[in-house]
This record gives C-alpha cells, sequence and structure tokens, in this order.
C-alpha cells in the first residue's frame, strides 16, 4: 500500500491535471458507474491560489507546519525535479499534460474497487519526457524502499503502439501520444488503452445517456463535475433500496431524510459540479428528481403550491454567528399521518399523542400542531457574555427559534403550556425565577436558574447556558436562549416580510466569517490552551496566532447551505461568498 502511494505521488508531481479536445471521458470504459472530471485543471488551482483567504491560509502557523512536513517536503522535491526536467513550471506544465482535462472512472465495489484515470495533454512530446520521468523517479523510490537483496524494478515496454510501465497487479501506467492512462487493473487499462487507440468495439461511458445529460442537469460551466448511477446500485443493492421506501413510512427517516431520500428513490443518478462565481465558489449535488413529482406526504418538507415561499428571509441580529430558515409543516404531516405511516407507527404516534395532550392545558396534541406555521428560523449569536455568575463548563452562544404560526391561538396556548412546564421543570432544577417585561410593545415572559446551587444531574452547569425567554410577535412564536437575543431580534420579526428575501429552497443556513471571528475573540480560552499545549508555546504566542486565525477567518465571508426542490432537480448547494 505504502509503494502504491508513493507510485501515485511521483505520476501527480509529475503533472496529472486541466482542459481541451479530445474529451477524457471518451477513454473511460462503460462498466464506469461513477465517473469524475477535471475540465479545466490549471483554472480551478489558480482560482484557488489566487483568493486572498488562501494566501492568508498558507501564513497560518498550523498549515506552515503541514507545509514543511516530510511529506510535503518529498512532494514538492519531486515537483521541483519535474519542472527541471520538463523544462516548464507547473502552471504550464498543467497544460501540457493536461490541458484536455483529467478524467477518473471507477465502479466502486469495496476497497479495491477498479479505477481509470485519464490525463489528457496538449503536448505529445511533453508527455513522452513525462512518461519517461516517471520512470526514473520511480525507478529510485522503489530501489529506495525495497530490500538491496531483492529490489524492485518496473516493467517497462511497448503495447499496441503505447508506452507501457507495470508494477505489480496494482499500479499500469500507460501513454499513447498526449493521453496518460493510470489503472490499478490490468482489464482496466487494457479497456482505457482500446478507446485510446480507437480499437473497434470499444464503448465508452459516454454511451450511457445519463452521462451527458447530468452534466447537462448541472447547467453553467463547471470546474469540476461527477456522475454516479443510481439506477444499478438501486438494482443490485436491495438494502438500499428498501431503505429508500422504507424513509416514506418509519415516523423518524420522514421527518429528518423524507423528502431528500424520495429524491434518490426517482433518480436514476446524481451529479455534482464545482463552478467559480463572481463572488467565490458554489459547489451543487442534483438528482433529476422534479418538484411537481412529489408525492403528497412530502407536504411536511416542501410546499407543493409554488405560490408559498420555501423559507423566510435570515434573520441578522448584530454580531450573527449562524442563521437558518426551513419549511418543515408539522400540520401539515398530522392531517396525513394515517396515510404517512405505517399500522404500527400511527398506532404509537396516536398514543404518544394522547398522552402528552393530559398535560397541555384548553388543548391538544393534534390542535397545537394544526395551528403551528411551517417556516421556522434559527439564530445564533456570540457575545462572549455569561449569564449568570456561575459559568458552565461548555459556554454555548445564545440561540433563538422563531417559528411561524397559522392561527393566533397557537401563540397563546403555547405561552400557557410554557408556563405549565416551568412549573414542572422548576422543581427538577431548584426553582425557576419568572420575569414579565414589555419591549418595543411586546410581552416578554423570562425563566432564570437559581444561581450558585449544584446539581447532580448538571454537573457541568450547562444549564447556565440558558435564560429561557417567549415572545409573540405577530404572527410568529419567537423562544430564546436570552432576554437580550429575543429583544435584538424583536424589530426584525416585526418587520414586513419582503417576498423578495424569501426563497423557493426549503432549506437554508449561513455562516458568517465576521460573526466566527467575533466568536473566537469572545471565547478564546479553548484555542489558546490547546495551540499552548499542541504546540508547546508560550502564552502570548498562543493568542498572536489566535488573532492571526480570527483576523483570516473574519475575511472569508459567509457559506450558505441550501437544499432546494427545483422545477427539474432536487439541489443541494454550498456556496462560498468571499467577503469584499
Amino acid at each position: 500500500m505504502r509503494l502504491t502511494l508513493s507510485c501515485l505521488a511521483v505520476v501527480v508531481a509529475v503533472g496529472v491535471s486541466s482542459a481541451a479536445p479530445p474529451d477524457p471521458l471518451s477513454f473511460i470504459p462503460k462498466e464506469a458507474t461513477l465517473v469524475l472530471k477535471v475540465e479545466k485543471p490549471r483554472q480551478l488551482v489558480e482560482a484557488v491560489r489566487s483568493l486572498d483567504a488562501y494566501q492568508g491560509y498558507e501564513s497560518l502557523p498550523a498549515v506552515k507546519a503541514a507545509l514543511e512536513s516530510p511529506t510535503a517536503k518529498v512532494f514538492f522535491q519531486m515537483l521541483a525535479t519535474a519542472e527541471t526536467k520538463l523544462g516548464q513550471k507547473w502552471p504550464a506544465m498543467l497544460d501540457s499534460l493536461a490541458g484536455g482535462g483529467i478524467a477518473i472512472g471507477s465502479a466502486p465495489k469495496g476497497d479495491n474497487s477498479p479505477f481509470v484515470l485519464v490525463s489528457q495533454g496538449t503536448d505529445e512530446a511533453k508527455a513522452g519526457e513525462a512518461f519517461k520521468l516517471v520512470i526514473e523517479l520511480l525507478s529510485a523510490e522503489l530501489a529506495r524502499q525495497s530490500p538491496p537483496d531483492a529490489p524492485i524494478k518496473p516493467e517497462v515496454g511497448q503495447v499496441k503502439g503505447a508506452d507501457a510501465l507495470k508494477l505489480g497487479d496494482a499500479f499500469f501506467l500507460l501513454r499513447h501520444k498526449a493521453t496518460l492512462v493510470l489503472s490499478n487493473k490490468k482489464e482496466g487499462a487494457e479497456k482505457a488503452l482500446a478507446l485510446v487507440t480507437g480499437e473497434k468495439g470499444a464503448e465508452s461511458v459516454l454511451t450511457n445517456a445519463d452521462v451527458p445529460a447530468a452534466k447537462k442537469l448541472l447547467a453553467g460551466d463547471p470546474l469540476a463535475w461527477f456522475w454516479f448511477d443510481l439506477k444499478k446500485l438501486k438494482a443490485e443493492d436491495q438494502g438500499f433500496k428498501d431503505f429508500l421506501e422504507n424513509a416514506r413510512t418509519q415516523g423518524f427517516l420522514l421527518f429528518i431524510l423524507g423528502s431528500t431520500t424520495d429524491a434518490v428513490r426517482r433518480a436514476d443518478y446524481v451529479t455534482g459540479g464545482v463552478f467559480q462565481t463572481s463572488t467565490g465558489f458554489k459547489a451543487s449535488i442534483k438528482l433529476p428528481a422534479k418538484r411537481a413529482d412529489l408525492p403528497g406526504v412530502m407536504a411536511l418538507h416542501a410546499p407543493l403550491k409554488q405560490e408559498v415561499p420555501g423559507s423566510l428571509p435570515f434573520l441578522e441580529p448584530k454580531g450573527v454567528l449562524v442563521s437558518h430558515s426551513m419549511y418543515l409543516d408539522v400540520g401539515a404531516f398530522w392531517k396525513q399521518r394515517k396515510t404517512a405511516l405505517g399500522e404500527q407507527e400511527l398506532k404509537d404516534l396516536e398514543k404518544a399523542a394522547k398522552d402528552i395532550s393530559v398535560f397541555l392545558p384548553g388543548t391538544t396534541l393534534g390542535e397545537l400542531l394544526e395551528m403551528s406555521g411551517p417556516h421556522h428560523r434559527v439564530v445564533m449569536v456570540e457575545r462572549g457574555e455569561n449569564q449568570y455568575k456561575t459559568v458552565p463548563d461548555f459556554p454555548l452562544p445564545e440561540m433563538a427559534l422563531v417559528t411561524s404560526m397559522r392561527d393566533p391561538k397557537f401563540g397563546k396556548s403555547m405561552m400557557t403550556v410554557i408556563r405549565t412546564a416551568a412549573l414542572l421543570i422548576g422543581t427538577q432544577f431548584g426553582g425557576l425565577t419568572m420575569k414579565e417585561e414589555k419591549h418595543d410593545g411586546i410581552d416578554i415572559l423570562t425563566y432564570r436558574f437559581a444561581d450558585g446551587k449544584p446539581l447532580a444531574s448538571d454537573p457541568t452547569n450547562i444549564r447556565y447556558n440558558f435564560v429561557p425567554s417567549f415572545a409573540v410577535v405577530g404572527d410568529q412564536l419567537v423562544v430564546g436562549s436570552s432576554p437580550k437575543l429575543l429583544k435584538d431580534l424583536i424589530p426584525e420579526v416585526k418587520k414586513e416580510i419582503d417576498p423578495k428575501l424569501c426563497s423557493p429552497a426549503v432549506w437554508r443556513a449561513r455562516g458568517y466569517g465576521t460573526g466566527a471571528e467575533q466568536a473566537l475573540k469572545a471565547r478564546p480560552e479553548a484555542t489558546i490552551t490547546d495551540t499552548v499545549l499542541s504546540q508547546g508555546v508560550g502564552l502570548d504566542e498562543a493568542k498572536k496566532q489566535l488573532d492571526q486565525l480570527a483576523g483570516w477567518v473574519g475575511k472569508l465571508g459567509t457559506i450558505d447551505v441550501t437544499i432546494d426542490h427545483g422545477e427539474k432537480a432536487f439541489e443541494f448547494a454550498v456556496e462560498w461568498r468571499l467577503k469584499k
């Protein structure tokens, strides 16, 4: 295994990577069920290296140490050797050896899955020189690692007009004109070579109509993208197929993964790509599963009527660390429970609802769920402030949940439920102090735990992260872990929602670099302690490194994660927007 990894490192150092005809996918055998293509390797690498965030990343002490590790040094030495021998710096080398792109094909089957890697170059002479350099570097590495009395040597020769290098039964490298082929199986290497040399009857993965369809579904101009055959997986793996079916009727799976697993169930393949945008980068994963084909039970996760937004605007109080907005219509699920669940699950749910309803004054759990709304927003803020004299062992950010309601009675009923629950909880935690106040015209209900009282059931004092606070603002119920955050949110929640700021995406989360910077500075103790212990540096140096890390994080901008049931496809996306 170690020899194989070293051999792969040699090939990478010589220059596997970038974009242009012939399409390297046309040399991936048709048996592949997973393909990955880097369309423009040089553009991808240079796009990342040109970022200010990347420059700052390289200067971080922990990263500097990794770049100075023995493994990194060996890689950079090999790269320098390749640049000298080929007479090109690595960017030009990428174009010469992979200017037509890189494609990897595999049929995953456990730890030793077969794969074929094709690097399409633009310079036949340089590809020939690179092949010879691989032999030279590989031979030297094998001589260094193998016993003197039993040296390991690669087998070198010609196969069907192509230069060939073989090492045991797990490393095959071929070079035909400007095309380089690497495989871990003899059969894979032979099938790829048949395609490279135009052998009659040889078929590539492009004969599978789903592969070009996947690229088309992604749209745009990805720097790199992949395709995976779900149709074959579901046909061959009954356990996976059963899981997808069970996720439609089993309560827990339906709530957590329901609409996502339903999209997988309906799709023949999954595809994804990495794109450079005007503000940063975006990674998108799509399934060809139309929103219109969502079954009725999935009204739990997505509005089946297009005029209803998937998610409301993000809440962004000062110092926000994370903001989340989602669609989850528990009321719709409750109404459809008899058709959504299996017989036993339905029986268990209704019994649990009946038992819980005993503790709900003036209402039932079913009535509460039907009055609740489908839109929910969560926000986290770290100010570094303690809410009690007793400091918890694990300080948490302040958090709040804002949930919509269909009926104003939901808010009134919930406030009654909260008061009743506080009486019960108070007996378990040594009493709660209640406070009622008005802020910006809104009534706020707050509870505080008794400060400084040891509690056997809470040895780490986790409860001192929370001053539970509640308010009803218009058609929204606001629940927070601190009254200060609740007061910060009230003006935002009171504003009329701008439809332009809503999204069809049913699940969205945003992380803020500025909020993370504030969090690091507000709670520096854990990071400083870890730096001192792991690096053996002094306190002043640890603080200096923390400031450097916090400053770098603060410049990262925002990262958005979204889930959307689109008109033509289900999409999971991550987008990094750089701070301007």
